[in-house]
């Protein structure tokens, strides 16, 4: 068509063309200018013509520009594609041009810097008519030619969608009025609804487009305001229809989810949609343990009443734990499938028990709503938003309830110092809380599989970069979405795992307590033995549920609290056992009255020691257990999941979270919030200072390897104390009997006799007969092998009493102590060597006897048959470890009450040496090794040596190389004087 046709001159066809190529371009001018064309041209032609026709002449030339704009736009399109085959038909060209460039760019500098030259030519003789440039402009003239085209289409359909939104609206009004219950005539007023929404979406697209177009812009909002307002008034009731019945009305809530979504209101949907999906789980919460059940007969009903019921009626309905009458079954145990109420007649409230079994139940319930809600959002939203809408819902289900539960939780057990505290008979106390979060971290776990956020995001749909980006930020925005519920979720138990080692104070001193009265009730040794036996290990089986409960709820966090609280429990609990094994030796010696021996008391002395040892492996075995088990808490702590970075960097996110892992983010969260700095573990390795304390108590530092702290301190400590107890125990049994023996034997008459019944040495001294207290000491001692051998034979007793075994020969010191001061050397009494020397013996033969070289010969052959006797049984290596304690107390208070007789006379120098040999002899007959100990030899020799010699031994010892020898050397002057030997 030319433009003489079209009623325009040449000149002002090329102002048009100009204008359209220009990149000025807009629309309003372009209209401005070819309606002035037009108008002027019409009035040259028609000066006189009526209004009439000079509308339909305006009307014409409107026509004429539109069908012009559309031949243009298909020369246009022409044009690009004759452009298009020329570029294609120029790049193979360029690309050979390239491949010749990179040739000549491996031969010499001379040839490429030709071809650079000849290049940089063709470049210049293309540049004069690039197609690039011309198809730039035609793109340009594209995206003009269709913005006027929106903007027009706008502009003449504005009034049209105005007037039928309204008349829609009216439409879906009437349909629902007019309707029944049912939901037959749903489709009819949704039909409406969706027409109106789709015209108010084009509507705002067209107000979008015409922004360009500043007059009538506020007028436009304005309409679009009051039809937003109007039409979303009219969605709301739709929406709570559909929600009533989800299950059965799926697809009236995919449509008012198109039309949400065409509105932006997307969100607004989902709030109202996961709002009420939790509502009968929440009425079966508030139910539980209330005064009166909810009556929910129309499932209508109940939804629109939800809110109010959940916020208003049963927000002072917690349980309260001082009565034992049970609730209705129908409440304490919901069917997972069904969370329908019944009327029920007022209740009291449950126990802890009930509500320990009440909880996994609720649990169930949830879990199978989110099974239903899994499919159902992914039906309704889409697989990209189902996971986050489940993760919502969850959310949903506990906002409402959270500080009910921790009130119920409270009742249960009372926080340390809180005003208000529940009887012990009625309250759970720990092992209630423990129980809950265990039932609460398996529902989380389970809870997370449901989300099924890693398959509705897979990297198979994901396949432009784009979708790939609003994959991860998705899945990025769920987990954190995950995170907060499951704080939310766990947040009533998080003053219990701060104030754990509080927590566990006052039960366990109370279970302590009890002990303690039972243990100091034990006042006869005949049945201390079943008694303490059954008492001793009484405290490690709570240590251990304490530990248990430590490790689910902090997961190693806090640890030294908490093992400070079982270290106290422990220690307290090992005195009360020395105490009352104290009081058994103080009975047990004020009672034996008589000198007559009885194997019956040596065996519950040793059962005494036995449980000693019982005490002691438990605890050794307990520390240990505890310290793997650390090693595992710390290993698992630097397996965080669900962690701040980790959400906001690229990582993968795990398809499943177990229970420890779980728990391990819960206790750092309530335990150890703020970040903790990395700190070199002795090792090279830096760890957060909380793993790295962690792990030093668990012994995996560079620091405690070698030699690990000990867990519990003061509970070894207090072990310590009741070995030795028992111990003297034992020792105070053994040895009483030798003790009253040799008790008064100082102020015997028979040591001033005079006179000699045949003269000669000690070793000479063989017709007088030992007297009556030493044969009793040495049958005693003979007795006691007896005595000692049936525990012995009793290999697991035996290994429990070697327990605590160690540093015995402690309790035979108190006599040698008294012999040194006794001999008048009180300043070496307290002197460790010293006594060490003078009670073993050994090395002191030489100084002793003029033959001191066969006597040393003598003592290492012993020795050798002694380490063959410490290779045989270990119930001999008891027996001999028993007897060389009571021989070694035995012969100190023997030489200590030989330096205490005041007088020694001939003949009674003589019964002196009988009685040191025949005690010398019965130590050898026992075999022990140590024994007899060289000084009763001596004793016996000083006792009836010649004066001169004695003078002269005394004399001769000028040199005094240790303290032993000058005790040695006062016991010579305390046995000549008393012989009234002037030196």
């Amino acid at each position: 068509m030319s433009s003489h046709s079209n009623g325009m001159d040449p000149l002002q066809d090329e102002r048009l063309s100009a204008l359209l190529a220009s990149p000025d371009f807009s629309v309003p001018a372009y209209l401005n200018m070819a309606l002035d064309v037009t108008s002027a041209t019409s009035d040259k032609d028609a000066p006189h013509a009526t209004s009439d026709e000079q509308h339909r002449q305006l009307e014409q030339q409107m026509a004429n520009l539109a069908l012009q704009l559309q031949m243009r736009t298909q020369s246009c399109h022409d044009e690009i594609g004759r452009i298009g085959a020329e570029l294609q038909a120029v790049l193979p060209r360029c690309c050979s041009d390239v491949g010749r460039v990179a040739a000549g760019l491996e031969g010499m500098e001379m040839d490429l810097a030709g071809l650079i030259l000849d290049d940089a030519k063709l470049e210049d003789a293309e540049q004069k008519d690039d197609p690039l440039i011309t198809l730039h402009t035609l793109l340009n003239l594209k995206t003009h030619l269709t913005a006027a085209r929106t903007i027009l289409s706008a502009a003449s359909s504005w009034d049209e969608t105005i007037r039928s939104i309204p008349a829609l609206l009216a439409a879906s009004n009437s349909s629902s009025l007019g309707s029944d219950q049912g939901d037959s005539a749903t489709p009819s007023a949704s039909q409406h609804l969706i027409l109106a929404v789709e015209a108010l979406s084009t509507l705002e697209a067209g107000e979008r487009a015409l922004r360009v177009m500043p007059s009538g812009r506020e007028e436009r909002e304005q309409v679009l305001a009051t039809l937003r307002s109007r039409t979303e008034a009219m969605l709301k009731p739709q929406l709570l229809h559909a929600l009533k019945k989800t299950e059965t009305r799926t697809g009236l809530l995919k449509q008012c989810v198109e039309m949400y979504g065409s509105l932006g209101k997307m969100e607004v949907l989902k709030e109202e949609y996961v709002r009420a999906r939790p509502g009968e789980l929440l009425t079966v919460w508030f139910s539980f343990g209330g005064t009166t059940a909810a009556s929910v007969k129309d499932e209508d009903v109940a939804e629109s009443s939800k809110e109010n019921e959940v916020e208003e009626d049963h927000a002072a309905e917690d349980f309260d734990f001082t009565e034992d009458d049970a609730p209705h079954p129908e409440l304490t145990n919901p069917a997972p499938s069904t969370v329908s109420q019944h009327s029920s007649t007022p209740t009291a409230g449950p126990t802890k028990q009930q509500f320990t079994e009440f909880l996994p139940d609720f649990y169930d319930a949830i879990l199978e709503l989110l099974a239903k809600e899994r499919n159902q959002a992914r039906l309704v939203f889409g697989a990209e938003l189902a996971p986050s809408i489940v993760a919502r819902v969850l959310t949903e289900c506990f906002k409402p309830i959270v500080s009910s539960f921790a009130r119920r939780l409270e009742n249960l057990c009372p926080l340390p110092n809180s005003s208000g505290s529940a009887s012990s008979s009625s309250a759970g106390g720990m092992e209630a809380i423990a129980s809950a979060y265990e039932s609460t971290i398996q529902f989380l776990s389970l809870a997370y599989d449901q989300m099924e956020a890693w398959d509705s995001v897979s990297s198979d749909r994901a396949t432009t970069q784009s979708n790939k980006d609003n994959a991860s930020n998705n899945q990025i925005t769920l987990v954190e979405n995950i995170r907060k519920a499951f704080l939310l979720i766990a947040s009533p138990f998080v003053p219990y795992q701060q104030s754990l080692a509080e927590a566990e104070r006052y039960p366990l001193g109370e279970a302590a307590s009890i002990v303690a009265r039972d243990v100091r009730s034990v006042n006869h040794l005949e049945d201390a033995s079943e008694r303490l036996g059954d008492l001793a290990p009484f405290m490690f089986p709570l240590a251990e549920v304490v530990i248990d409960r430590f490790e689910l709820l902090n997961s190693g966090y806090n640890a030294s609290s908490t093992l400070s609280a079982i270290d106290t429990l422990l220690s307290n609990h090992a005195s009360e056992l020395a105490i009352a094994m104290g009081s058994l030796s103080g009975n047990a010696t004020s009672s034996s009255s008589g000198l007559e021996f009885d194997e019956q008391h040596v065996n519950c002395a040793l059962e005494v020691l036995r449980i000693a040892g019982v005490f002691k492996r438990y605890l050794k075995s307990f520390e240990q257990s505890v310290r793997d088990r650390l090693k595992i808490m710390a290993n698992q702590l630097l397996d965080a999941v669900l962690e701040p970075s980790d959400v906001s960097s690229n990582i993968d996110i795990p398809d499943s979270l177990t229970p420890i892992q779980i728990r391990a983010m819960l206790a750092k969260e309530a335990c150890s919030p703020s970040p903790s700095p990395y700190v070199d573990d002795g090792t090279g390795v830096k760890f957060p200072s909380s793993v790295v304390q962690l792990r030093r108590l668990a012994g995996l530092t560079g620091d405690s390897k070698n030699s690990p702290p000990l867990l519990f301190p003061k509970a070894m400590e207090s072990t310590s104390r009741l070995a030795r107890s028992s111990q003297s125990f034992v020792f105070e049994v053994c040895y009483a009997i030798p003790e009253r023996h040799l008790r008064g034997i100082s102020a015997l008459p028979v040591w001033k006799q005079e006179g000699s019944s045949g003269g000669g040495t000690g070793d000479d001294s063989y017709g007088i007969l030992p007297q009556s207290f030493i044969t009793q000491v040495g049958e005693h001692m003979l007795a006691l092998v007896q005595a000692l051998e049936p525990f012995a034979s009793d290999n697991e007793a035996l290994g429990l009493a070697n327990e605590v075994m160690a540093g015995v020969r402690a309790v035979a010191v108190q006599p040698w102590k008294e012999f040194v001061a006794a001999a008048g050397c009180s300043s070496t009494g307290d002197d460790h060597e010293t006594l060490e020397a003078l009670m073993v013996g050994k090395t002191l033969s030489k100084y002793l006897f003029d033959d001191g070289d066969i006597l040393e010969d003598v003592a290492q052959e012993n020795e050798e048959e002694d380490e063959e006797d410490l290779d045989a049984e270990a119930s001999t290596a008891f027996c001999n470890q028993w007897l060389d304690v009571v021989g070694m107390a035995v012969t100190g208070r023997l030489l200590e009450r030989t330096m205490r007789i005041p007088r020694l006379g001939k003949k009674g120098a003589e019964h002196l040496a009988a009685d040191l040999n025949y005690i010398r002899n019965v130590f050898t007959a026992l075999g022990i090794s140590g024994h007899p100990n060289p000084l009763l030899q001596y004793a016996a020799q000083l006792a009836t040596m010649d004066e001169d010699s004695i003078r002269e031994r005394i004399r001769g010892r000028d040199a005094l190389p240790s303290g032993a020898l000058e005790v040695i050397r006062k016991a010579e002057q305390r046995i000549a004087y008393v012989r009234n030997i002037s030196l």
